[in-house]
């Protein structure tokens, strides 16, 4: 791999996509504020229980891991790098509360809390993640809080974050039996109100004219991928859902789309990244369904690279995916030998923000389609995801030895139901729709 200098590697990195550099934590009641050199874009969120804690994902860089104390019932704040171009914060709670906003100003980030029932928490854990609209404007009047249970009133917040919100009586938190994050199941009465819709940037095409993408449907010829419970393979539903994609893509023709193979074939890993490089593409997406020893594991994931696997599922799978080329008698280390490099290149940090916002593009896309494995969003080192040029998500579609997952997947309604939603997001991402 060529090495550049420093100071022309990071000309190499587009300000307008540099992530920020977050420099501090602090809270009041109600309020959490991240400090930055720089304001972050996009965000997104989710909630856990048992404790209770929300969990702010950004496209940021934190040299050293940020701890604060908390405030009210925000019982302490701490944040470290949790993949590659990604900070995560978790706000750690004694009692469930919701983030209702989320504002850029001087001196940040500031995200507004209020406190929820606990029924309300938990239609949110079982949302999942979601995407964080990030605000920007000028500061929010003063407010000043009602006085606290000694009769002293309390200060207003800073002028350049948002104002606190009232806590109720505190509540107890649920008992019970552990909840499973799942597909969305909220009702009018207990959900915490959906972001609106993100609306893209757009993008610029590498190659000049429509934007181009390219769609990878995993496995094929000898290497047959997962087997499913009712004997298929792996390689005929990833081919399918590829095709259907590029059918609704090509049917709207607003973006070209090229199929990194149209047939039962077998392709290397390495070739299907060249595919891509070599088109000058500006998104990459390939498509894979799973399969588990539990026939019961089911539903839907998509992944963006990280050296580190989020979770023990991700390790997995991408130690199963990475090893698909041994079938082909393929060494791995001869295909594309500057790969292994890719990581510690400064030049992947924009393509990385890149891939996560359409990540969750792609989430909001298909959340009405089909069903997620728990939390939609994954980190893992799958070899396809690293083209350092071309922002890259691999989409697993559900599990083949899951009975409603194969139903699903093998049958045309559900190939092009994803299909459908598949191509809407790539559309969304590409020319902001």
């Amino acid at each position: 791999m060529r090495c550049w200098p420093i100071p022309l590697l990071l000309l190499a990195v587009a300000s307008p996509v540099a992530a920020a550099r977050l420099t501090g934590l602090s809270a009041v009641p109600g309020t959490v504020t991240i400090s930055a050199d720089g304001p972050p874009a996009v965000a997104h969120q989710f909630a856990l229980a048992a404790p209770y804690r929300l969990v702010v994902d950004l496209p940021a860089v934190l040299p050293v891991p940020l701890t604060a104390p908390g405030a009210g019932s925000i019982t302490g704040l701490r944040a470290a790098m949790f993949a590659p171009g990604v900070a995560r914060l978790v706000i750690e709670l004694s009692q469930p509360l919701a983030i209702t906003a989320a504002r850029n100003g001087p001196g940040g980030l500031a995200l507004s809390l209020k406190r929820v029932t606990p029924e309300a928490f938990a239609a949110a854990v079982k949302q999942g993640r979601q995407p964080l609209p990030v605000l920007t404007g000028g500061p929010t009047p003063d407010f000043v809080l009602p006085e606290s249970l000694s009769g002293a009133p309390r200060p207003a917040p800073p002028p350049v974050v948002p104002p606190a919100l009232v806590e109720a009586t505190p509540v107890a938190p649920p008992s019970g039996p552990k909840i499973t994050p799942a597909a969305p199941v909220i009702t009018p009465e207990t959900a915490v109100a959906p972001p609106p819709k993100a609306r893209a940037p757009g993008v610029r095409a590498r190659s000049g004219g429509k934007p181009l993408v390219v769609i990878d449907a995993g496995h094929g010829g000898k290497d047959v991928g997962a087997i499913s419970i009712n004997g298929g393979y792996e390689k005929q539903v990833t081919l399918a859902i590829a095709r259907a994609t590029a059918k609704a893509l090509e049917r709207r023709g607003k973006v070209r789309v090229k199929l990194t193979r149209a047939d039962d074939r077998f392709i290397p890993l390495g070739g299907r990244v060249t595919i891509a490089r070599n088109a000058r593409a500006d998104l990459f997406i390939s498509i894979h369904a799973d399969a588990a020893p539990n026939a019961e594991a089911r539903g839907a994931s998509v992944y963006t690279l990280s050296a580190v696997a989020s979770d023990a599922v991700a390790a997995r799978l991408a130690a199963r995916e990475n090893k698909a080329d041994i079938i082909g008698g393929v060494n791995l280390g001869a295909e594309a030998p500057e790969v292994g490099d890719i990581m510690i290149d400064l030049s992947r940090r924009a393509t990385t923000n890149v891939s996560v916002a359409f990540a969750e593009i792609l989430q909001d896309e298909l959340a009405d389609r089909m069903m997620f494995r728990g939390e939609f969003h994954h980190f893992a080192g799958f070899w396809v995801l690293k083209a350092p040029d071309v922002p890259s998500v691999l989409l697993e579609t559900g599990y083949v030895t899951n009975s409603e997952d194969a139903k699903f997947l093998f049958s045309d309604e559900g190939r092009t139901k994803v299909g459908e939603g598949i191509a809407k997001a790539i559309e969304r991402h590409l020319l902001g729709d």
